[in-house]
């Protein structure tokens, strides 16, 4: 049986999109999760074969929002080790050289500042250029990654 590791909506001291709140909610919650995904590869690298990045839906009094989750197939122990390695998370955008995808001010709108996953990345990988600590290794890994990997 496969296994699944909860990660949350995006770094766990950022403001995410809110449910019920947020105008757009779902596009932008859909965006901060595959912003997420891409910043944990930057970090720790390409999944495995055999897991892979997936939205997980959940219900609330308010409608369904989803989160980023880690799907790993039955017997796939690199799997289970890239997840313990990424399950923490991480705690701001910055930590992995990314800038925030949105930020909400407590306006009527939030503020968009990358509208697609690509944007970010791009941006991410102009950010950690050198001098950048690990950033050659970094831009690695996202170049390496295809957002379109997980199940987004």
């Amino acid at each position: 049986m496969d296994a699944c590791f909860e990660i949350g909506p995006c770094p766990y001291e950022e403001d995410p999109a809110q449910l019920g709140r947020t105008p757009g909610f779902a596009r932008l919650n859909a965006l901060e999760i595959k912003c997420y995904a891409a910043a944990l590869v930057a970090v720790h690298g390409v999944p495995p074969l055999g897991a892979r990045f997936f939205r997980r839906d959940h219900s609330h009094d308010f409608g369904r929002y989803q989160t980023l989750a880690l799907r790993v197939r039955a017997g796939c122990e690199g799997g289970v080790a890239y997840a313990r390695r990424i399950e923490p998370g991480l705690a701001r955008w910055y930590h992995a050289g990314f800038t925030a995808p949105v930020t909400y001010d407590g306006g009527p709108r939030p503020t968009i500042h990358h509208a697609t996953v690509e944007a970010a990345i791009a941006s991410a990988i102009m950010i950690m250029r050198p001098p950048y600590p690990d950033g050659p290794e970094r831009i690695g890994h996202l170049r390496a990654y295809d957002p379109a990997m997980g199940s987004f």
